[in-house]
């Protein structure tokens, strides 16, 4: 039994250091001449269609990756603290009230990083490793 109890807590042990490696993967990214404060609170907003503008007044251009994607499910539970499901539900009704309608999708990182740098008004999310010159990280 002693045995059990011990392989349960390492299993737990190892899961929660995976997902702690794992909640340090992924960057939220815009425009290098994107100039707004940006933070996790206005990345919620963002992503839920509770603004549609920058700071300083100009249009959001959000990007999410596919549903399949797994830096989705980490994005949505680690940045949005919500599942892909309450997330799908949330949009639907976003979009039967004419609240907003969702990001754009694009995959993979690569294509969501051509997508940001192209566009000073874009926000996205992509794996730490992507990043490069091209894009700028406002939230970790």
């Amino acid at each position: 039994m002693k045995i059990s109890i011990c392989c349960i807590i390492t299993v737990f042990m190892i899961a929660a250091l995976s997902m702690s490696v794992l909640a340090g993967d992924l960057v939220v990214i815009v425009n290098k001449d994107n100039n707004n404060a940006v933070d996790k609170a206005l990345v919620v907003k963002i992503y839920t269609g509770a603004t549609k503008n920058w700071p300083d007044g100009s249009p959001i251009l959000a990007i999410d990756q596919s549903e399949e994607s797994p830096i989705r499910e980490e994005f949505n539970a680690g940045i949005l603290g919500k599942t892909i499901a309450n997330m799908k539900a949330l949009w639907a009704q976003n979009i039967f009230t004419g609240k907003a309608l969702p990001p754009k999708i694009a995959n993979p990182d690569l294509e969501v990083k051509k997508i940001v740098s192209a566009n000073k008004n874009a926000i996205g999310y992509i794996k730490a490793s992507s990043v490069d010159d091209t894009v700028k990280v406002v939230v970790k």
